[in-house]
């Protein structure tokens, strides 16, 4: 975290042994706050040490993202996985990475609580100050909860800290309390952080007036969902989405690609990413950092350590892959998309061992690595498995529909309303490419395919000219020809044909020609069908918020509110075993696991071994 950086060993050791003691075991030591807090550097360091959870490995560090949020209808992990494994729905209570979710957003929890409970300690304090910190502690310790009881169901609430280390028996609290505890938080936090406007902090890794009313807009369409189905709450979802988009302070970066971009470069673009966790540095001379592994576990596969390293572990799926617009006249084996989404979200290529840089082409779309975050674009030097990206927690375009959404179901009309249906096609415009300067590069027909080229050292395709930038390209080799060469970045700013060059240090003779997009001729916008009924209306959100959030670990939680978890996993399996080759049959093991238990995690076996006063969830 280049902000958060400086919380001090002794405000983590306050909160960490605190925690220990809540909802794990009997503790054997405890730490007095009474001698912390006592000057508004202490309640700065102990507010890093509440955010410090957000970017713990076990939360969106690593594993929350990589077994928690995955096997969905859009992302699996690769590989068969073993009987147990929580990203195929085999797991159990025992699970470790249930346990250790659950047990650091109690550590979390615990923190803020102490935190709050010692706000006025401290004299001479500016009281904007004291509001600031307030506002984002109660504001996270409502996240917090977000995340547990949107994945477990009643859970114990606690809103002050430990004070008598022998009673660790906490029963379950209601959801309905739980969430209203949230809604009171996050309220009260919004007029605490009513001066803390996204452009007065300037970057996405702190709380913003815009991040408390995106994310309530988020918990207020999970209330109205299942479980709860408090379907009133569809108003207030729609009332804070509002507030963030008539706040003045967001519009969509023209360019897709370039948000995700921002994230590797530790760029900061708070119009679009509102809400991001924050990583910084690689380990390497640093006495501390804290580093993801974003573009690690995900990203085009890489044994590039100059490129910066990739093991994939997380691959797209094809069902995913065909949801997106396709011109049906091309021959090609990937049919073009106008939806610049697409080829961001699925990776065409990977990264061997040859010359550095070049790209070796990867289009099996029941294969695809997720893309979004790419290694390529870091700016440090590269070190293993730590890598610098942040991770968005929330963007603008979902702000945008999650509008649509709210105001589609709280309609009392079966019409769309008019501006719901525009903010879709806004984001949907970005999508298309049509923010950007000039045209793209469309299409590359290869002329000749030459003689003599090798996968073990593949060629690279070079795009230059035209008056654009931008655009990459990568080759298809068979009998040792060049058949294809596929776009994986389309550029912008292209007013002419640009000119195709193929280096190769093994091949000869391959020519090939470009085409440019005519931008003025693509229709981004939703079609009549999709928006003549509330329930078509429905449909097209559901889909849009796969092509433009997939993959950024937001779909399980949608799939839940909305009841489609398992039906949508069997749709999966489905396409999977009608279209997929062979080797990818596995691939189903989510699909062919999943049942009406999974829409909760487990409560951990652990925690209900210290805890006589839990009740395990259905199923396990």
């Amino acid at each position: 975290m280049k902000y958060i950086i400086g919380y001090i060993f002794i405000a983590v050791s306050l909160a960490l042994n605190g925690c220990k003691k809540f909802l794990t075991q009997i503790p054997t030591d405890y730490v007095s706050p009474e001698g912390y807090y006592n000057t508004e550097g202490d309640l700065k360091n102990a507010l890093n040490g509440v955010y410090d959870i957000l970017g713990d490995g076990n939360v969106y560090g690593k594993w929350y993202a990589y077994q928690i949020a995955i096997g969905t209808d859009e992302t699996y992990m690769t590989g068969q996985q073993p009987t147990g494994s929580l990203n195929t729905y085999q797991h159990s209570a025992s699970d470790t990475y249930v346990q250790n979710f659950w047990r650091y957003l109690y550590f979390g929890i615990e923190r803020a609580n102490k935190l709050i409970e010692n706000i006025d300690k401290p004299q001479g304090v500016n009281q904007d100050t004291r509001n600031s910190i307030l506002g984002e502690a109660l504001f996270l310790r409502s996240y917090y909860y977000f995340l547990l009881v949107s994945h477990f169901g009643d859970v114990p609430l606690q809103l002050h800290s430990t004070k008598d280390i022998n009673n660790v028996d906490f029963a379950r609290t209601p959801k309905e309390t739980v969430y209203g505890q949230i809604v009171s938080d996050m309220q009260k936090a919004e007029s605490l952080l009513e001066k803390e406007t996204a452009s007065k902090i300037g970057y996405g890794g702190r709380i913003s007036l815009s991040t408390v009313r995106g994310i309530l807009c988020r918990v207020f369409l999970h209330m109205a969902g299942k479980p709860l189905m408090d379907v009133d709450r569809y108003h207030d979802a729609k009332t804070y989405a509002l507030k963030v988009i008539n706040s003045g302070e967001h519009e969509l970066n023209p360019s897709f690609e370039q948000v995700f971009i921002n994230y590797a470069q530790d760029k900061y673009d708070v119009k679009e990413s509102i809400w991001e966790v924050e990583f910084w540095g690689n380990r390497l001379g640093n006495s501390f950092v804290e580093t993801g592994q974003h573009g690690w576990m995900s990203g085009p596969y890489s044994k590039d350590k100059e490129i910066g390293e990739s093991v994939a572990a997380i691959k797209t799926n094809g069902y995913f892959f065909k949801q997106y617009e396709v011109d049906q006249l091309d021959t090609k084996a990937l049919k073009y998309s106008p939806d610049i989404r697409r080829d961001w979200t699925h990776v065409q290529y990977t990264y061997g061992t040859g010359s550095v840089g070049v790209k070796n082409a990867s289009i099996g779309i029941y294969n695809m690595d997720l893309g979004k975050w790419r290694r390529e674009f870091e700016v440090v030097a590269r070190n293993g498995a730590n890598t610098p990206q942040n991770f968005p927690l929330l963007r603008y375009s979902d702000v945008l529909l999650m509008y649509a959404e709210a105001d589609n179901e709280s309609s009392p009309d079966d019409k769309p309303n008019i501006l719901a249906v525009d903010y879709v096609n806004q984001v949907r415009e970005r999508g298309y490419g049509k923010l950007l300067s000039g045209e793209r590069v469309k299409n590359i027909r290869v002329v000749n395919g030459g003689s003599g080229y090798g996968t073990a050292n593949p060629p690279k395709v070079t795009i230059t000219g035209g008056g654009g930038t931008g655009a990459e390209a990568v080759a298809v080799i068979a009998a040792g020809k060049i058949t294809e060469i596929y776009i994986t970045r389309p550029g912008s700013g292209y007013t002419s044909v640009p000119t195709i060059s193929i280096n190769s240090t093994v091949g000869t003779g391959a020519s090939a020609t470009a085409t440019i997009t005519n931008l003025s001729n693509v229709d981004h916008r939703l079609s009549n069908l999709q928006t003549a009924t509330k329930t078509e209306f429905r449909k097209a959100i559901k889909k849009e918020r796969m092509l433009e959030l997939g993959g950024e670990f937001l779909r399980r939680q949608d799939l839940i509110r909305w009841g489609d978890l398992v039906e949508s996993l069997k749709d999966v399996v489905y396409d999977i075993n009608t279209y997929a080759p062979a080797n990818r049959k596995y691939t189903t093991q989510a699909g062919d696991n999943v049942s009406e238990r999974d829409v909760l995690l487990p409560i951990p076996l652990r925690e209900m071994s210290f805890n006589k006063a839990l009740i395990q969830n259905p199923g396990f």
